[in-house]
């Protein structure tokens, strides 16, 4: 076998095992384990996802604040075009926010300083996987 045969069959080689060591499936978002104390039922914007965002995100990302990178949460039109445009690979609607809040590689980690509790993560997961509407 020549040298540059051999070439190719180790990227060949290489490519095939890459490929099997990928767990990540396009479309797939991880989804907390939902605690049994957690109400999800009725979620709306207003009683349940913007409370979660009061207490977690607009101290950074909300109106009025200088930090966050100009991220308004706080403001649904500023919200809106986050989320339409906040993809990350997976064409999910408003992924890149859960990403975020999920800690996980594709987004950064926002809190910075620790994780939501998985019923917030829950709730706003659901949110989004129904359209993100903007409720009361």
């Amino acid at each position: 076998m020549t040298s540059i045969s051999k070439f190719w069959c180790t990227v060949l080689l290489i490519t095939l095992c890459a490929g099997q060591a990928c767990t990540h499936k396009p479309g797939m978002v991880a989804v907390p384990v939902i605690p049994p104390s957690c109400d999800s039922t009725n979620i709306t914007y207003m009683g349940s996802i913007r409370p979660i965002f009061a207490s977690n995100c607009y101290s950074c990302h909300g109106s009025g604040v200088t930090t966050g990178g100009g991220l308004d949460l706080e403001d649904t039109t500023s919200l809106r075009t986050y989320l339409k445009n906040g993809f990350r690979g997976d064409n999910i609607y408003g992924s890149k926010l859960y990403h975020c809040m999920l800690h996980t590689p594709l987004a950064q980690s926002m809190p910075p300083t620790y994780i939501i509790d998985t019923c917030s993560l829950h709730k706003v997961h659901f949110w989004l996987k129904n359209g993100a509407p903007f409720n009361s």
